[in-house]
């Protein structure tokens, strides 16, 4: 079995692709706030135009978000397939070339599904292209991880878990915040959903403290940091929500009216579906890290049950001598 080791190369192109999409992110979330996608007509042209000498400046402000996010989507694309090469070129290991496949794959998927929103002129399509764009930056962000220098060391000396420890809600977690995500599409792009996704974001919190708490009594700081950040969002994402909901809905038991196409609005509301990725980002990612220092731990036991059984047949042996 090959032992992988660390390429930084390798490592540097997979974080590039996944900060590459942050702000293709952006400009994608504001899109959708702003409901400008259909701004630009036509695909993979734009305006019948070639997508790429169509001018990005002086355009009127619908249509260059829009442009800009399909010119970011290209660049995710170009450095995707620089990840493959690079994956090739220098891992030894299938299943994290596999991993980069999957994440090309997932780019050209995302960009058709993208494209094919605005040739059919479909909601539904734009609401799968926005939870899709989520997987996709989360499975890009665990092979930045899983090609990083500590995932690598800790294999070596990996902490001890009790057997068990945090499966169920390693599972549980990232499905209730995958869930509540889809209960935002419904609200953002349906308008319907309102109250299950309020009601619905207490119980994801709830769950989320139960997972920081079981993180910090391990003491493995491993676990710690992402379950520590993964609290932080989670509160942070309350707060966006509720100010997602006064700007676009107000309050008017408290005199508080909403202002269509505000500032703060506009801002309040993309913060909030860009959190809610970095939200599932980082809940995949401390599952992940919980289920591979179980399989580190095994393999160890495996190990000493294999050492420990050839040390007790040495006194036999000599005995029969």
């Amino acid at each position: 079995m090959n032992t992988q080791q660390y390429h930084p190369w390798l490592n540097k192109i997979a974080l590039a692709t996944t900060l590459a999409t942050l702000p293709l992110m952006v400009f994608g979330g504001h899109v959708t706030t702003e409901n400008y996608g259909m701004a630009v007509v036509g695909w993979p042209g734009s305006d019948g135009q070639n997508m790429f000498t169509y001018p990005v400046f002086g355009l009127p402000t619908d249509k260059f978000f829009e442009h800009v996010h399909r010119l970011l989507g290209t660049l995710v694309g170009f450095l995707s397939i620089i990840l493959v090469i690079v994956a090739f070129k220098v891992e030894q290991i299938k299943w994290i070339r596999n991993i980069a496949i999957a994440v090309l794959v997932c780019v050209i998927i995302q960009g058709i599904l993208g494209g094919t929103r605005v040739t059919e002129n479909s909601k539904a399509l734009a609401m799968a292209h926005g939870l899709f764009g989520a997987c996709v930056f989360t499975l890009m962000s665990f092979l930045t991880m899983a090609t990083g220098k500590r995932w690598i060391e800790i294999s070596k000396e990996p902490p001890a878990l009790p057997a068990g420890y945090g499966r169920r809600l390693a599972i549980t977690v990232p499905l209730l915040v995958l869930f509540q995500f889809f209960l935002g599409g419904c609200l953002r792009h349906f308008g319907v959903g309102l109250h299950p996704h309020l009601s619905f974001a207490f119980v994801v919190l709830i769950f989320v403290i139960i997972e920081f708490r079981s993180a910090r009594k391990s003491g493995i700081k491993w676990l710690k940091r992402p379950a520590m950040g993964m609290l932080h969002i989670g509160i942070f994402q309350i707060i966006l929500g509720f100010t997602a909901w006064i700007t676009k809905l107000g309050l008017p038991s408290q005199g508080i009216v909403a202002t269509a196409g505000s500032w703060e609005q506009s801002l309040s509301r993309t913060a909030h579906l860009l959190v809610g990725i970095l939200l599932l980002t980082t809940v995949v990612l401390y599952s992940v890290k919980v289920f591979r220092l179980h399989q580190l731990n095994k393999n160890n036991h495996k190990q000493s049950g294999q050492t420990l059984s050839a040390t007790d047949s040495l006194p036999n042996t000599e005995g029969n001598a």
